[in-house]
């Protein structure tokens, strides 16, 4: 009797709104992303809001974020549909959790994703007020 398993594939369907879009996720792209994307929330923390350069230097971060992940002009495809980076930033990291969840979903199998999952119970230590 032979074993027969099914291989996944790297590739991530995404669709956001009506557009479509495909992350092919390797193990090097996976690394890359996520130093990338730790360099953008630390830049994304020291950003003003209210000036004006920040919110040019937000916009490039954004733009050069979901082409990383999903390809060149996804933002710009993005950005025409929906012209606001607050939003579009708001959709990118929702897009990154999801994203996630997804790879990890890959790589472990749901029975190990249980285990994983499981949070140690604490013992139960009684406290005694000695006086």
């Amino acid at each position: 009797m032979a074993i027969k398993l099914n291989l996944k594939t790297t590739l991530i369907p995404v669709e956001i709104g009506e557009f479509k879009f495909e992350i092919n996720m390797t193990d090097e792209k996976e690394k890359a992303f996520q130093v990338k994307l730790n360099e953008f929330l630390k830049q994304a923390e020291q950003l003003n809001e209210t000036n004006l350069e920040d919110e040019e230097k937000l916009h490039t971060m954004i733009t050069q974020m979901y082409d990383e992940l999903l390809g060149a002009g996804a933002f710009d495809q993005l950005y025409a549909h929906t012209p606001n980076v607050g939003i579009l930033l708001g959709v990118f990291m929702e897009l990154v959790t999801e994203f996630s969840k997804e790879v990890r979903s890959r790589v472990l199998p749901n029975s190990v994703l249980k285990i994983v999952d499981k949070k140690p119970k604490k013992p139960v230590t009684k406290v005694t007020n000695k006086k």
